[in-house]
């Protein structure tokens, strides 16, 4: 379910990377009225360094972008986005993107990228900020909590929590995980994604 009910979200392991995800999300891209994006990189480490921030830019080069901004929360809060018709949040460390998520209130940024039929693309970490919760990045397979938050609470445009990178490994934990939280999880690989159209969604891959 997307909340807003208009733009498309686009929830993912690895971005653009699988080819059944790239196939899908271009069929969006060819109908917008103009190709702009920003990459936000806050939760990569390395920021816009990172090896994956530099394959998300030239991928979206590839796909005939004519704007590609690197945007990080953390180090430029008053970050205008009303300008790109996609925003691409990539992957890295969950708590830490949803920090600065709050703190620069990024949740109205993908509101009104919503709203005027925009897309958000998540990234794993990207991805699991607009549950209910982030609780899930704590308790299977967890990761480090370096900014050290206590409200896991997310952003809300979704009402499931996403398992990304889901491999049969992580399955005796996500069913523990959800038989004690009664929280709906929704398993993706690398190479699949889950696309959200008004109060339409699939998985893909």
């Amino acid at each position: 379910m997307n909340t807003t009910k208009k733009g498309i979200i686009i929830l993912t392991s690895t971005g653009l990377s699988a080819e059944p995800v790239r196939r899908a999300a271009e069929k969006f891209f060819d109908s917008l009225p103009y190709k702009s994006v920003a990459i936000v990189t806050t939760a990569a480490e390395g920021k816009a360094n990172n090896k994956y921030s530099k394959l998300a830019e030239s991928q979206f080069r590839e796909l005939s972008f004519d704007v590609v901004d690197f945007i990080d929360l953390e180090n430029n809060p008053q970050a205008d986005f009303t300008k790109y018709s996609v925003i691409y949040v990539c992957g890295g460390n969950t708590f830490k993107l949803l920090k600065y998520a709050r703190e620069t209130n990024f949740k109205d940024a993908i509101i009104k990228l919503l709203e005027h039929n925009g897309i958000y693309i998540g990234v794993s970490a990207g991805a699991i900020i607009l549950s209910p919760t982030i609780q899930i990045a704590a308790s299977v397979d967890p990761e480090p909590n370096e900014v050290g938050i206590r409200n896991l609470e997310g952003l809300g445009l979704i009402n499931f929590e996403i398992c990304p990178h889901y491999n049969p490994a992580l399955e005796k934990e996500l069913v523990v995980y959800e038989r004690a939280t009664t929280n709906k999880v929704i398993r993706i690989s690398n190479s699949q994604a889950i696309i959200i159209t008004g109060t339409e969604q699939k998985i893909i891959g």
